[in-house]
């Protein structure tokens, strides 16, 4: 790709700027010999197809199409860490998952433990212990996430933009 790309760009710029006698025919003589070469080496394609894809990561990253933003993580690290909102984001499904079961079993089992402590025998409920703790290792768990994004030390596989 890069190599079509400079043999597009200087036959662009001898036609724009002739540093001598050139006709049409060159520049059409040499694009087709570009293509006849392509064709012809074996690897060609395998390195096209490489090239491609880091052009094509190297385009996102300057416009914030495909990166992240540690700004933007470390916030959803700190106020929604406890469903696993910011492993989503980063794009480490399986960690963001486990967080969300474990925010969710507990908010719900605070909830259930609560009602029965209120509206039962007055005790604390095993079930509301149990949510608590559940939240709160989820919530402890965000924060560390929360400190290691701040300090560089987890961050998606494409890396922060910003």
């Amino acid at each position: 790709m890069f190599v079509l790309f400079v043999c597009v760009t200087v036959n662009t710029t001898n036609a724009a700027f002739p540093t001598g006698k050139q006709s049409a025919q060159t520049v059409v003589a040499g694009k087709s010999n570009l293509s006849s070469e392509l064709k012809d080496s074996p690897a060609s394609k395998s390195e096209l197809n490489k090239e491609f894809s880091h052009l094509k990561k190297e385009s996102r990253k300057g416009y914030g199409g495909g990166g992240k933003s540690k700004i933007t993580a470390a916030i959803l690290a700190f106020f929604l860490g406890w469903i696993g909102i910011h492993s989503f984001y980063m794009h480490q499904k399986k960690k963001g998952f486990i967080q969300l079961a474990m925010g969710v079993i507990g908010y719900v089992a605070y909830i259930a433990g609560a009602i029965s402590a209120t509206s039962g025998s007055g005790s604390i409920s095993v079930l509301l212990i149990l949510g608590l703790l559940l939240l709160l290792g989820v919530s402890i768990w965000a924060f560390v996430d929360f400190i290691r994004i701040l300090t560089g030390g987890l961050a998606p596989e494409e890396g922060f933009d910003r």
